[in-house]
């Protein structure tokens, strides 16, 4: 950037008076200030009227920044920049590779034109740092970086930060945006990331809504979504997609030697080698792999060893498809595959000018290193590797030598890395070729096969635009995946990203709203996790817009021209459904009238059931006395062989019942008489009895009748009759009045019907019609808002219920009274950003921290910093009083865990038991090197632990001079970040720009001042020693003693069982009970 460009930008930024001399309205304030980084004011920013300058407007503005380009933009990013022109929002999805940063680089270029403020996110300090380079390359000292641990010139017109800085400032110092009039979010597909999604979610849901969104996402299946979202929580912003990459991608299968090209350049499958792979798998299955397909090519009957990375180098070099990214899933097998490669090719850069080049930027980065850094056999073996051309890179590495690796694959002078897929979502590092080493991965659970997503990631740095004409992806032939299978995932839809929103107590705490959090429920609502979760509500209201729309199409009105057509044919309608009515009255009225007509005529007895008298007649014998409804009285005389019931003696005469029905009553008594023996064998009907008896039989039988005293049934029937004419006349009456009253309703009503306007209409039928329809459309409607407002409801419940749960815990620790007021404990909570938040604060203000040393108090920080979810070797030994304080810990959050669960919860995730001592080693002066022989972690894993560290000690800093400046902690914890940012772990802060910087810097861009003495060089003095406040004195090594106490307090540790504790992460899963710590 010209020095005239710079100077203005210094003007621009210089504080405004007022014509009498006072501050403007945008005085000083300090947009980031920390002791554990640089202090920069905050500067008013000139407001500069551009509205007369041609240039600056949309259109000539697009053409100034196209001009700065020696290719043509693609369409989809003129697209996108004019859109941006517009002063509108913007997401693009594309490819890896394919060039969508340069939307961004407009938006940059547009708002640095208009002496505009924009910030431009990341989601990790890698790319931040890559960014702040290249932007710095671009436009000078207007480009500013804030990552937490690094600040640089944050007055700057375009700042580059990470994530989280943009989140914190929303959350507690909104007004620093005031003056930004865009935001980059790049890399936004992070938002379905485990750790860092839900910062992404706040930073989009808290953004101004006056600020423009510049989107840079990955291709993702669910574009549309992530697009419909923002426009839903922040502005509309236009999604523009893109597919094709600017460098094609061609794919390859190793196999016996030989890349084989499978897909073309045009996406075609021009070979298949369906049969081979998977060999072992299927073998360990028992299943036969070739089914029973004769024409199986012989080659796929066989297992192959599987081909080393060796082969398929050196298959590259040949092919001159170097230089490549060859990536492992696990770190081991990154160095040992680069080690066994670099055996191999001890001579192999011939090119002196290229073994110069190397040997310089080895040189420089190993000068930023002392003596006994260097010594680290990390560092020897990247340097040995680097020297052949080689290199491995993964999170374990140390920070300076990923970046010397990436320097020296950027330039071309390595021509090989093996890499995790941790690279494809880090640094810009594109390669002409890819290999993918293992089609399958673990993680953390099983070994499972790649997503179609993690293999288009690392897929997508094959290409190096303007370079290569094409990129190249190898996938090695293994027993373990099929061909296939192998071809379905490269080539497979991609998955969607999901939300990964969960919700910390920092950040209710700063959004909360008393009494009862409804800002807090606002960002709940508009989380992508509540947009997604949120498809049936949606898709209800979609329906209820449908039913809607349809409704109000619906024809209405009369057909013919009347006027009050409509509420004629509801008249005429309305008279049929009458007319319905009285018939249905008038039938109702004849049924009635039968009941209460048969309810009089009832017998006052129970006539006897068929079944009853079929079960009685087959066990009585001849003599029975029963009642016939037609004969009277009568003697049963038994079947005889007549067909029928049998033969009955009824007055004088036998008589045949035919059926049951005929008999109407049996005395309960069972009235028999003895038969006379003339009648015993009567077998046809017809006779008289004078036939059968004689007459002094015929006077003992009526004698033996003479005896019973028989009901006169006519007589109660009679009786019965007048009774139920008294019950049920009345009734009977009004009956058969409305029975009359609904037939003259009937004939008024057709009467009505007849002489009605719409009886004669020839469309009634169709306005009928027509009607009907627009009412069933009506009850549709009805219906969807009943369904929508359900779901609305049980929607709201359960995100208050998640708020009342956070609430609950909020209160039990005292940061919410019982009025849903803050507390003068809330601000501790608030301005601390962790996972383990609550617990940090929690023994911070309960002053358990209060008398350790800086270095204990940096080991307990240390405690909440490593995150790696595997148990590994550690021989460190804790002192006993920081183990007491462990014990202390482990009952802080049983405490804190049961809250949470009890309450649906799953924020806290506890302390690492494992990664214990080596902070506090580090502070008492001890070497990386003698720290690894205690701690088996790789030297990268440990110097990022120390890192994280110094984040977490600053933001409990930062915390305490703003809420108790006087407190104990604040001089203990400046200390001990002096305590661990040395060596190496200090090189992070200088290497981060991608500049090596001559001088290590302390907070105020400074040399590091002596955490003793306060000067800059040299070793403290005796007296200086004698002077300084105890817990600033130099550490001692430990001496004999303190050793045995040590390894006393080690052995009382392992006895009663607190070192055997077992750990697992909990992150977004569920605690069982055996995550509890004894």
């Amino acid at each position: 950037m010209s020095e005239s460009s710079s100077g203005n930008l210094s003007e621009a930024a210089k504080s405004i008076e007022n014509n009498n001399g006072e501050e403007s309205d945008s005085p000083e304030q300090e947009i980031f200030s920390t002791p554990f980084g640089r202090n920069y004011s905050q500067e008013a920013y000139e407001t500069i009227d551009f509205n007369n300058d041609t240039d600056l407007n949309g259109p000539a503005l697009v053409e100034k920044f196209k001009a700065r380009y020696e290719f043509g933009l693609d369409d989809f990013q003129l697209q996108a920049i004019n859109i941006l022109a517009q002063g509108e929002s913007v997401m693009v999805a594309a490819p890896t590779g394919t060039g969508k940063t340069i939307v961004a680089e407009y938006g940059i270029f547009q708002a640095y034109s208009r002496r505009k403020r924009i910030f431009y996110t990341t989601p990790v300090k890698a790319l931040s740092n890559q960014k702040f380079k290249d932007l710095r390359a671009q436009y000078g000292d207007a480009v500013g970086l804030l990552t937490g641990d690094v600040i640089e010139n944050p007055n700057g017109y375009i700042i580059v930060m990470t994530t989280e800085v943009l989140r914190n400032m929303l959350l507690q110092t909104p007004d620093e945006l005031k003056h930004v009039v865009c935001v980059v979010f790049d890399e936004i597909h992070y938002l379905a990331d485990s750790e860092r999604g839900t910062t992404w979610e706040e930073s989009i849901i808290l953004c101004p809504p006056n600020i423009q969104l510049v989107c840079l996402s990955a291709t993702i299946s669910n574009a549309g979504e992530v697009a419909d979202w923002i426009t839903h929580t922040h502005r509309p912003v236009t999604l523009i997609t893109h597919t094709r990459r600017s460098v094609p991608l061609s794919l390859y299968y190793f196999l016996d030697g030989d890349l084989n090209l499978v897909i073309n350049r045009e996406g075609k499958q021009v070979a298949d080698f369906r049969g081979v792979g998977g060999e072992a798998k299927n073998r360990f299955r028992g299943k036969s792999m070739r089914g029973n397909n004769p024409d199986t090519d012989e080659r796929s009957k066989r297992e192959r060893p599987e081909p080393t990375q060796r082969e398929i180098v050196e298959a590259l070099e040949k092919a001159k498809m170097l230089p490549a990214i060859y990536f492992m899933f696990s770190r081991n097998d990154c160095e040992v595959s680069a080690e066994l490669v670099g055996m191999t090719r001890l001579e192999r850069i011939k090119d002196a000018h290229v073994r110069q080049e190397i040997e310089e930027v080895i040189a420089r980065y190993m000068d930023r290193m002392v003596e006994e850094d260097r010594n680290i056999q990390q560092v020897k073996t990247i340097v040995a590797l680097a020297r052949r051309g080689l290199g491995f890179h993964h999170a374990g590495l140390l920070p300076i030598l990923k970046q010397l690796v990436e320097e020296l694959f950027s330039r071309g002078l390595m021509s090989v890395v093996f890499a995790t897929d941790t690279l494809a979502l880090g640094v810009n590092m594109p390669a002409k070729t890819v290999v993918i080493g293992r089609m399958s991965k673990f993680d953390g659970q099983t070994r499972r096969p790649l997503l179609p997503n993690e293999f288009q990631q690392m897929a997508g740095r094959a290409g190096r635009r303007g370079l290569d004409s094409q990129g190249h992806v190898v996938v090695p032939y293994s027993p373990w995946i099929t061909f296939q299978e192998t071809i379905e995932i490269g080539t497979g839809p991609l998955l969607p990203i999901e939300s990964a929103f969960t919700v910390r107590y920092n950040s209710v705490l700063n959004l909360w709203d008393p009494p009862a959090g409804e800002r807090v429920l606002q960002i709940l609502r508009y989380s992508l996790l509540e947009f997604q979760q949120g498809r049936r509500l949606r898709e209800l209201g979609e329906e209820v817009k449908t039913a809607q729309q349809a409704y109000d199409k619906a024809q209405v009105g009369c057909l013919i021209g009347y006027p009050e057509g409509e509420e004629l044919l509801h008249e005429y309608e309305r008279i049929g459904h009458e007319i319905m009515e009285a018939r249905d009255e008038e039938k109702r009225g004849i049924e009635d009238s039968a009941r209460l007509q048969q309810k009089i005529e009832e017998r006052p007895w129970r006539r006897p059931m068929r079944e009853t008298l079929k079960t009685v007649f087959k066990s009585i014998s001849p003599g029975l006395l029963v009642h016939s409804e037609e004969q009277g009285w009568g003697i049963y005389l038994g079947r005889s062989g007549s067909e029928g019931i049998g033969l009955f003696l009824f007055g004088d005469t036998v008589v045949r019942l035919d059926e049951y029905k005929y008999i109407d009553y049996l005395p309960p008594e069972r009235y028999a008489v003895t038969l006379p023996a003339g009648m015993a064998n009567v077998v046809k009907p017809g006779l008289k009895i004078t036939e059968l008896l004689n007459p002094a039989e015929l006077a003992a039988l009526a004698g033996q009748l003479g005896g019973f005293t028989l009901p006169d049934l006519s007589t109660w029937q009679r009786t019965a009759h007048v009774d139920n004419e008294q019950k049920y006349g009345p009734t009977l009456e009004r009956t058969l009045t409305r029975i009359e009253e609904a037939r003259l309703s009937v004939k008024e009503l057709k009467e009505r019907e007849r002489v009605h306007p719409c009886q004669r209409c020839e469309v009634r039928k169709k306005h009928r019609s027509l009607q009907r329809e627009a009412a069933r459309l009506l009850v549709n409607l009805s219906e969807a808002q009943e369904r929508y407002e359900d779901r609305k409801q049980y929607e709201e419940s359960r995100l208050q219920q998640t708020l009342n749960g956070i609430v609950t815990v909020l209160r039990k620790f005292g940061y919410l009274d019982r009025g849903g007021n803050l507390t003068d404990k809330s601000p501790w909570l608030r301005d601390v950003f962790d996972t383990n938040s609550l617990i940090i604060v929690e023994i911070v203000h309960r002053g358990w921290l209060n008398d350790l040393l800086p270095q204990d108090l940096a080991e307990v920080f240390t405690w909440f910093s490593y995150d790696r979810d595997f148990e590994f070797m550690n021989r460190f030994v804790l002192p006993r009083h920081l183990i007491e304080l462990r014990k202390n810990l482990d009952d802080l959050e049983r405490e804190i865990f049961s809250a949470e669960r009890q309450n649906d919860l799953m924020i806290t995730n506890g302390y690492n038991i494992y990664f214990f001592g080596a902070t506090r080693a580090w502070c008492r002066g001890a070497s990386l090197s003698s720290i690894m022989e205690k701690m088996q972690l790789a030297e990268g894993d440990i110097i990022i632990t120390f890192n994280k560290t110094l984040d977490l000690m600053r933001q409990v800093f930062d915390m305490l001079v703003e809420q108790q400046p006087d407190h104990p902690l604040i001089p203990k914890l400046k200390a001990a970040k002096a305590l661990v940012r040395r060596g190496v772990v200090e090189q992070v802060y200088n290497i981060g720009f991608g500049v090596l910087q001559d001088t290590l810097e302390g907070e105020d861009g400074q040399p590091a001042e002596n955490p003793v003495t306060g000067s800059v060089a040299g070793d403290p003095t005796p007296e200086e020693i004698e002077a300084a406040p105890p817990f600033l004195r130099p550490i001692p090594d430990p001496d004999e003693d303190e050793e045995e106490e040590l390894e006393e307090a080690a052995a009382e540790t392992t006895a009663n069982g607190h070192g055997k504790r077992k750990f697992k992460r909990r992150g977004n899963r569920p605690w069982s009970i055996q995550h509890f710590r004894r």
